[in-house]
């Protein structure tokens, strides 16, 4: 390629990623994605990686898996809802987009969800991947969500971003546990996964910072607030489950629910207390301990 040439595909090039650059930066009023300005400053999440010994494990998609190991690691996908094949997901997404619908306060707001929703759908078409590659028929089986925390009343915007900036942040804490995950087409994921998630936590936050900003939007967040507190805790399971040290030996986990929950707990009351929250009672309306 002669000199010219090649300064004038430099010069197209430079344009295109300047306008990708502008796009990116308008995606989402200029505030999406959200997990940038979060890991601007560093790793924002707890180290999460196991600290007692265990064998060493390494499976890939299409290796003959231990029927213990698979049986772990089928429960932890059907946990899982994020699937292309999943009706219950594909209801969910669209409840998420009749609440922005009528409860967003502004098109700003509705722009947002929208990426948000976008993201979510790139996340079921990775997990679809991961189940096809296990069993296929798994794969296209509706499981609905089993956890309460999915069934709980969305009757204001005050409900929707708690629910983004608490239940989010769980599947963020929960992929960063994937780091060392024994099961390599899980552990590919787990960065984009962890880091999208938190993304969308820090989206139900910005709301919540939004309606904390007024008195009369502040008090509707604490009386909401239990509720939601409660919920997310109980996300990570019993502090005493029998399965956690066979999911630890096999590498699908690097640590326990109670220590998880420890660290989840840690974090999401240092962000609400900067909101001038009062932290509810961490055992009122709880289910799993």
């Amino acid at each position: 390629m002669a000199l010219d040439e090649q300064h004038a595909a430099a010069r197209r090039d430079s344009a295109t990623e300047e306008t990708e650059d502008r796009a990116e930066r308008a995606r989402g009023g200029g505030l999406w994605p959200f997990w940038t300005a979060s890991y601007a400053a560093g790793d924002p999440l707890p180290d999460l990686s196991c600290k007692v010994s265990r064998p060493e494990h390494n499976f890939d998609e299409g290796d003959e898996l231990p029927p213990d190991y698979r049986a772990l690691l089928m429960k932890m996908l059907r946990h899982e809802g994020e699937r292309a094949g999943n009706k219950s997901f594909l209801g969910l997404m669209g409840t998420c987009i009749e609440i922005a619908e009528t409860m967003a306060p502004d098109a700003g707001a509705r722009l947002i969800k929208s990426e948000y929703l976008a993201e979510e759908l790139k996340h079921a078409i990775m997990f679809h991947r991961i189940a096809v590659g296990l069993d296929p028929d798994f794969a296209l089986r509706d499981v609905p969500y089993a956890h309460y925390a999915f069934h709980l009343p969305k009757e204001t915007w005050a409900d929707d971003a708690l629910f983004h900036f608490l239940i989010d942040l769980n599947g963020a804490f929960h992929a960063r546990d994937w780091r060392e995950s024994s099961y390599v087409p899980l552990r590919k994921i787990s960065r984009t996964v962890e880091r999208d998630e938190l993304g969308h936590s820090e989206m139900g936050y910005y709301f919540l910072s939004a309606l904390c900003a007024e008195r009369r939007g502040r008090a509707l967040v604490q009386a909401l607030l239990a509720k939601w507190y409660s919920a997310a805790l109980d996300m990570f399971g019993r502090s005493d489950s029998p399965n956690t040290p066979r999911f630890i030996e096999w590498g699908l986990k690097s640590v326990g629910n109670s220590e998880i929950r420890s660290a989840y707990k840690e974090y999401v009351d240092r962000k609400l207390t900067a909101l001038g929250l009062d932290l509810p009672d961490e055992r009122q309306g709880r289910r799993f301990l």
